[in-house]
């Protein structure tokens, strides 16, 4: 029997801040910021009481304790998050074989043929934030679609703590009935360059070819928006998914160009895969990167190298191969590390000299330590970037 495809896209909501007042009931109803808090940082998360003031994601920390000068601000903890995120993948297993984990904080479930066992799309959702909520005491968003796009920008609209169900064929209807912000993927530059060609709403896109987008805002973002707000997006997060490699993305509601705050987000990213890297008992030489710019260019690469034994390693290797590819003329949409997963760890294991099998169980060890006391906060002075 063929099933209609159906697609949830599962956003932890606020995650790292809704975690923080989770663990600590003062923080409730107060607008929480979580991130580098040194003169470089970025903020990671903010809470939605924080997000009334302005403050954002990936939004300089300074620049967010001048819109939230009463704001609580937390560093991370992300051996944490990181914990709490494992909880809820867990609980997705329930509902479908098939999850693809995006970050810590978002994941798509292919609920494709599981109507005789949750009901239809909206009963099943709901479910899903029920269960999560009683057994996590965390709210997440859930957008549900044919495609994972659509479902990705469902559960964008039904923020915080909400559900939206685009049936099977109002996809476009879906699209044109939204804002032009509303659009994943484009961000604040691309829609100035369609102002400036008199295009400031979907409708107005719907009017144009193809090709008139391509001139207006390259070859790539052209194509992209001519698609999306056609609502004609099953391609898009349907990626080459490597069966033998992880990795961890952020997606930025303002393009980055700062190379301080690019580090960050690489510091952050670093170390929310290694936490993942060591509960899964993973060897990796090889790391990689994505860079996704304001104009849709994405670039990917990888270097093998080392065995990756701690966030440093990781952080490091990273950082430099995401400069030595780094086009600072352009604008950063979207940043992206992951690791390949040796398929012969025992081999990787004999040749891993004693001082990297040291830093291997320090990591190991301030993970074990933060799993156990969740109010401890426990960073290396080694991983924390650099201050001014």
């Amino acid at each position: 029997m063929i099933h209609n495809p159906v697609f949830f896209h599962v956003d932890l909501d606020a995650f790292f801040a809704s975690v923080e007042q989770l663990d600590n009931p003062a923080y409730r109803g107060k607008p929480v910021i979580v991130g580098g808090l040194g003169k470089r940082g970025v903020v990671s998360t903010a809470s939605y009481e924080a997000r009334k003031s302005g403050v954002h994601s990936a939004m300089p920390i300074g620049r967010a304790r001048a819109l939230c000068p009463h704001g609580i601000f937390l560093k991370t903890r992300m051996q944490r998050y990181y914990e709490k995120s494992k909880e809820i993948m867990e609980i997705f297993k329930n509902f479908s074989p098939d999850i693809q984990q995006l970050s810590v904080d978002e994941a798509f479930l292919d609920m494709s043929g599981t109507e005789k066992i949750f009901g239809n799309t909206e009963a099943a959702a709901r479910l899903l934030k029920t269960t999560v909520f009683e057994q996590t005491g965390l709210r997440v968003s859930v957008g549900a679609a044919s495609n994972k796009y659509i479902a990705k920008i469902a559960s964008g609209q039904s923020k915080p703590d909400g559900l939206l169900v685009v049936p099977p064929g109002r996809e476009a209807a879906f699209m044109q009935s939204l804002r032009l912000s509303d659009v994943w993927g484009i961000g604040g530059k691309t829609r100035a360059r369609l102002a400036e060609a008199g295009l400031t709403t979907i409708a107005e896109i719907l009017k144009q070819q193809e090709s008139v987008l391509q001139l207006i805002i390259g070859n790539a973002a052209g194509t992209f928006l001519y698609q999306a707000v056609r609502g004609d997006m099953a391609h898009v997060f349907n990626e080459d998914r490597k069966s033998h490699s992880i990795s961890t993305e952020r997606t930025f509601e303002t393009d980055l160009h700062e190379r301080d705050e690019i580090s960050d987000v690489l510091f952050q990213l670093s170390a929310e895969l290694m936490c993942r890297i060591l509960d899964e008992h993973i060897q990796s030489r090889t790391v990689h990167i994505k860079i996704r710019y304001a104009d849709f260019t994405t670039i990917s690469a990888q270097q093998s190298g080392a065995l990756i034994n701690d966030s440093a390693d990781l952080y490091e290797r990273a950082r430099q191969l995401f400069f030595s590819r780094f086009d600072a003329a352009l604008s950063v949409r979207l940043i992206g590390i992951g690791v390949d997963v040796s398929s012969d760890n025992s081999q990787l294991e004999l040749f891993a000299s004693e001082k990297a099998a040291k830093k291997r169980k320090l990591e190991e060890a301030v993970l074990n330590i933060a799993k156990k006391n969740k109010d401890v906060k426990i960073v290396q002075a080694r991983l924390l970037p650099p201050q001014e």
